[in-house]
């Protein structure tokens, strides 16, 4: 199993390149409503992004952010947000809690609860995930450990269309480093990694990573592709030439989204599910 780099989980926005792209991405193409509440704590709140021209049956996006599992916040991601609203995707975008208040696995039960949110509010609509980083990790994790949306009163297969991870560790994080050794306390019993826990059919996965990607290491794409595979569900893993870590969430914006195919493939991908409900897991 490959291993994440010793450089930690880092996200696109810690970086000041996001408060740029924030500041330039325009606002007109959809409404945004902030901080509906998921559940009691300050963090367990989500931001919607209602597009001004929503594509009819569509499937909703619910985007988790990356960070390290100890930094980062939905307002961060405007450029998300209307990256998917533009294209008609009512977009979900929740908090969840972070290390050093929680540890594994909080912040993978927080993820299930606001999909599970999304799931209730839109009843007749089916979810497309969407995760970066450690992101990637909690949406995944969630969508292949059933156990997770079952605590929520949630069908996977029923909720979920299908999901995206991008440039996610979906191996156990890296056993050597600091703080993961003490956010993931059951690492060495295999309780955290998803590609140790399957459960079953999943709905379609869609993989991406950058070829220039030296945070997390592209095998974690390959191993979880070839377990899905093994348990007959379907999934696409994909290496995008000259894009880094950061960069496979850069050229989601409408700014950067000429430099490489990742965006065009992901709304195809989304184009492809069903936007009512039905069972994903075939």
């Amino acid at each position: 199993m490959a291993a994440i780099s010793v450089g930690a989980i880092t996200t696109f926005a810690a970086c000041a390149p996001v408060t740029l792209l924030n500041s330039i991405t325009p606002s007109g193409s959809y409404k945004l409503a902030k901080d509906i509440a998921y559940g009691d704590h300050a963090r367990q709140k989500y931001d919607i992004y209602q597009p001004d021209e929503p594509r009819g049956d569509a499937p909703v996006i619910v985007f988790v952010y990356g960070g390290s599992w100890d930094s980062g916040k939905k307002g961060m991601y405007k450029f998300i947000g209307e990256a998917f609203a533009s294209n008609g995707y009512t977009t979900v975008v929740p908090d969840y809690r972070l290390y050093p208040e929680v540890k594994f696995p909080a912040f993978v039960e927080d993820t299930a609860a606001a999909v599970a949110a999304a799931a209730n509010r839109y009843p007749d609509r089916s979810l497309v995930l969407v995760g970066h980083s450690a992101g990637a990790y909690n949406a995944v994790k969630v969508t292949v450990d059933h156990s997770y949306l079952r605590e929520e009163g949630v069908d996977v297969c029923t909720a979920i269309a299908a999901t995206i991870g991008l440039a996610g560790p979906y191996g156990d994080p890296t056993m050597k480093a600091e703080p993961f050794i003490t956010i993931f306390p059951d690492r060495l019993a295999g309780q955290d990694g998803p590609i140790n826990n399957i459960d079953g059919i999943k709905p379609p996965l869609f993989l991406a990573i950058g070829s220039e990607d030296t945070t997390v290491a592209a095998q974690h794409g390959i191993t979880l592709a070839e377990r899905i595979k093994k348990v007959g569900g379907q999934v696409v893993n994909k290496v995008y030439p000259d894009l880094s870590h950061t960069g496979v969430i850069k050229v989601l914006s409408r700014y950067f989204d000429g430099e490489s195919e990742l965006k065009n493939d992901m709304l195809a991908f989304v184009a492809a599910q069903p936007g009512k409900r039905e069972t994903s897991c075939s």
